[in-house]
């Protein structure tokens, strides 16, 4: 019964922490858009966030988890150069700050 509640309060935690991520990626998107322009690959990527975000919402953690690993086990050479891009813009973003 413990365990049960640490769980659910562990989910929850990372619910938490998610959405914080995702309005973050946001904001970092926008902010981004903003010093960019008008940029197709910027919305088009605002919109991708925003699609992940309503996922994130609509699903538990763990089915999250699972699609993500199913999503990277599927194209692992296109989820690496994904979180190489994305790394790669966060740093500049956060960088220019």
């Amino acid at each position: 019964m413990a365990d049960e509640t640490i769980s659910a309060r562990n989910a929850q935690e990372l619910q938490v922490e998610v959405e914080r991520s995702r309005e973050s990626a946001a904001r970092l998107l926008e902010n981004l858009a903003q010093k960019v322009g008008s940029n197709r690959a910027v919305r088009t990527a605002t919109a991708s966030v925003q699609r992940a975000a309503h996922y994130v919402q609509a699903h538990s953690v763990k089915d999250v988890a699972n699609g993500l690993e199913r999503a990277v086990r599927s194209r692992p050479t296109a989820s690496i150069a994904i979180a190489a891009v994305a790394g790669f813009l966060i740093g500049r973003a956060l960088r220019s700050r």
